[in-house]
């Protein structure tokens, strides 16, 4: 398959898998509301996917030996149950449940997406071809917070989730029909059905990568979580933002703004080096993240640049992680080296929502910008040391120079 085609139709299929990924943050104060969840149980419900994308995506290891194309068919189909169901959740336990299978479906359609571009793309644009695909992640999950608010509005909760549903049925027969199937370069090799990440720990590099992999996805997971929630305490809170004011809505374009950032960040991590890339835009994302919760109690200029200004840093390092992960690592190990990296992508998107709802808790049930603050700082000073981490391990690794 073309180069172009591939790409196109990878993301493709990542968009139509994602159009749920953010529905449950978006009904987030809905769903406290309706079964008086607390901040600790409200950020479980948004992070609990994570602890099944944890244990998923350790699996991916195996697409080293069989083709990926298999894992991202099946990670679709356990998605339409996943979305599906939800729309049948009546409480915190059955919503964790389906969450749940969400959280597995994503781990096979998201990070094999990589894996089986990497096998049937030259050496020289697997980097590339992996930062694109990253970057499209956006689109379809900042899509999900607004379809999910408008279904709501117009016909009930429990429909926002079936064009979800849908959307991944869909992806699942695009990719059976259009994506010829493959045998991986090293199917040979004896395989391994539990994950052994140990090879990949040999690679310092690579180390550095799964590290800013987790610090990436705690403060993104984190913020994409209780973005709605915060939008919405402020408009309640603020006596200069209007009645009217629609957060779903607006958490859904601060996804999108950060799609051609998400772009800009992979050609520059293409050009000048991923690690070096991914240090920049996580330090400068780390310094917007300590501010913005304060910010809430500042003038309105202020609290809006800031809040647009970290949207649009979030995802500036997540094309060149993903880049850089995949360029760098042991051709014999890449299908590992995604997963060990994906492992920690979930670890950190775990952790991020359940750890801010619970300093959120014990700050006063977010109910001040001090509260909002001392939540969103944690997610800075994480994303701070992760770019530490990827630059100090990475350095001089010829795998992350500038390509030609």
């Amino acid at each position: 398959m073309p180069f172009h085609s591939l790409i196109i139709l990878m993301c493709a299929f990542l968009c139509l898998t994602l159009l749920g990924m953010h529905s449950v943050p978006a009904l987030l104060p809905l769903f406290s509301d309706i079964w008086s969840l607390n901040n600790t149980e409200a950020g479980w419900l948004a992070g609990i996917s994570y602890l099944a994308y944890l244990f998923g995506v350790a699996f991916v290891g195996v697409t080293d030996k069989i083709d990926a194309r298999k894992m991202l068919i099946l990670g679709a189909l356990v998605n339409v149950v996943g979305y599906a169901g939800m729309g049948f959740a009546d409480g915190f336990w059955s919503a964790l449940a389906y969450r749940t299978l969400q959280g597995l479906g994503f781990a096979w359609t998201y990070m094999p997406g990589i894996k089986a571009m990497s096998d049937r793309i030259p050496s020289s644009a697997k980097g590339r071809a992996a930062a694109i695909y990253v970057s499209s992640f956006a689109i379809g999950s900042g899509l999900s917070v607004w379809i999910a608010a408008e279904i709501t509005d117009a016909y009930g909760w429990e429909w926002a989730f079936v064009i979800p549903a849908i959307g991944n049925l869909i992806a699942a027969a695009l990719l059976f029909s259009l994506l010829p199937p493959i045998t991986p370069e090293f199917a040979a090799q004896p395989r391994r059905i539990l994950p052994d990440f140990r090879p990949v720990f040999r690679n310092r590099t690579s180390v550095g990568y799964v590290l800013a992999s987790f610090a990436h996805n705690f403060e993104l997971q984190g913020i994409r979580s209780w973005t709605v929630t915060f939008l919405t305490w402020a408009a309640v809170a603020r006596s200069d933002i209007p009645d009217d004011f629609n957060a779903p809505l607006v958490a859904m374009l601060l996804i999108l703004i950060g799609v051609p950032t998400s772009f800009v960040g992979a050609e520059f991590g293409h050009r000048i080096g991923y690690a070096r890339t991914s240090f920049l835009a996580m330090a400068i994302s780390a310094l917007f993240a300590v501010l913005v919760g304060y910010s809430a109690a500042w003038p309105i200029w202020a609290f809006a640049g800031l809040v647009v200004g970290h949207n649009l840093l979030v995802l500036m390092d997540s094309g060149t992680l993903n880049g850089g992960a995949v360029n760098t690592a042991d051709p014999t190990q890449r299908g590992n080296t995604v997963a060990a990296f994906g492992t920690a992508s979930a670890a950190g998107g775990l952790l991020g929502p359940v750890l801010l709802g619970v300093i959120l808790d014990a700050t006063g049930g977010g109910n001040s910008a001090e509260s909002w603050g001392w939540a969103f700082a944690l997610l800075g000073i994480t994303v701070f040391v992760g770019g530490i981490a990827v630059r100090l391990l990475s350095w001089h690794h010829k795998g992350d120079k500038p390509q030609a």
